[in-house]
């Protein structure tokens, strides 16, 4: 039988639970929160970042400054007005209750595995305490890769020896990572809102 993204996932003997970020536990948009004075700042970091700087960033090539320098000049402000406001949107998260409660449960082990940057590591994980919800954090910028599947690989080899891809379920917001999770043999849940969360995979969850 075909499967699609939507599927929900079989009832466990899946023992790991692999966590997305963005969009999956929390609003993905701290970045684009303007300062009072500067609100082409959402604008600016859409068109520098979004659409330009954002794979070499996510990946590693590029730093917290590189970025914050490349905003500042399309900008009235200088790069350290620039990192400083990137610093306080790091700490201005909007979790998503229905997840983040499930995570905060931990009703399993779990990792969380990030397409991220730098920032994410140096402000997001100690602000939102992320390191006590989660056994492992695997970020693209540390790993130096842009693949999902290949963050949920490496958290699987972090996390013990013995685990294969069909011990861990993968929640996550995109279509592409669900299905190239399955196709290696994992279990995966596309979360696409809250409501079919908390109907379909909570319940999973908790047993």
């Amino acid at each position: 039988m075909t499967t699609t993204a939507r599927d929900t996932p079989p009832p466990p003997p899946w023992s790991i639970v692999l966590w997305d970020f963005g969009d999956t536990l929390v609003d993905e948009r701290w970045m684009l929160q303007a300062p009072p004075a500067l609100p082409r700042w959402t604008e600016v970091w859409d068109a520098v970042v979004n659409r330009d700087l954002a794979p070499a960033w996510y990946r590693g090539d590029l730093r917290e400054r590189d970025v914050a320098a490349a905003v500042a000049e399309r900008l009235p402000m200088t790069t350290d007005d620039a990192v400083a406001h990137m610093r306080r949107c790091c700490t201005q998260l909007r979790f998503l209750d229905a997840p983040w409660a499930a995570a905060r449960r931990r009703d399993r082990r779990q990792a969380l595995v990030t397409i991220n940057p730098d920032s994410f590591s140096r402000h997001v994980v100690p602000h939102a305490r992320l390191h006590d919800t989660f056994e492992l954090i695997v970020t693209s910028w540390e790993e130096r890769t842009l693949d999902k599947t290949v963050l949920c690989e490496r958290a699987l080899q972090r996390l013990g020896p013995g685990l294969e891809t069909a011990d861990a379920l993968l929640v996550d917001n995109r279509v592409e990572h669900v299905d190239s999770w399955r196709s290696r043999g994992g279990h995966a849940f596309l979360f696409d809102g809250e409501t079919r969360f908390e109907a379909e995979l909570a319940p999973l969850l908790r047993r």
